[in-house]
């Protein structure tokens, strides 16, 4: 009756392409991000004037920018349907909740790594970034999960306020 499309109005999941890109940026986040990090604290090359950084620093971080762009996209197309039905129907709100404060804070902080001035302001900036990204992917992961299993737990019927309402027929 419902096709993949078409989903009842009571039904808050994601499609499954939309999962994927979900999931898939989110793990193009992680990964460029943590070869960042590699990359700009631990590994170096020999330069004219002594150890510099690795070349593909920068483009880790490039990556990284591109990934987070394209997320928000993703997650702006999520924000009419996915969260605003969830919060309502007060499925998976709690760790919902903690999803939007995460990417909110890594939203910040990326917006602050670009455009903060001042060394200490920076690492500080930076150690927040970083901490709450890795952790992000936990929460995720948990998010997801948690979310599927109340949803296999939950009846196929629809809630009471997505269904229809009959006429009052006094005959």
């Amino acid at each position: 009756m419902y096709s993949e499309r078409h989903h009842r109005p009571s039904d808050i999941r994601l499609s499954p392409s939309h999962e994927r890109w979900v999931l898939s940026l989110s793990v193009a986040l992680l990964i460029s991000g943590a070869l960042w990090l590699v990359f700009h604290y631990f590994i170096t090359v020999p330069g004219e004037f002594g150890e510099r950084r690795h070349p593909l620093e920068v483009w880790w971080l490039r990556v990284h920018g591109a990934a987070a762009i394209a997320f928000l996209i993703v997650l702006g197309t999520m924000l009419p349907i996915h969260i605003r039905r969830a919060w309502q129907l007060r499925r998976n709100y709690r760790t919902g909740g903690v999803m939007l404060s995460v990417v909110t804070v890594l939203v910040i902080t990326g917006y602050g790594l670009y455009y903060a001035s001042g060394e200490n302001l920076r690492i500080w900036i930076s150690a927040i970034h970083w901490g709450i990204g890795l952790f992000g992917m936990a929460a995720l992961i948990l998010h997801v999960l948690i979310g599927k299993r109340n949803a296999a737990n939950r009846p196929l019927s629809q809630p009471r306020q997505f269904q229809r309402r009959r006429p009052n027929n006094p005959h």
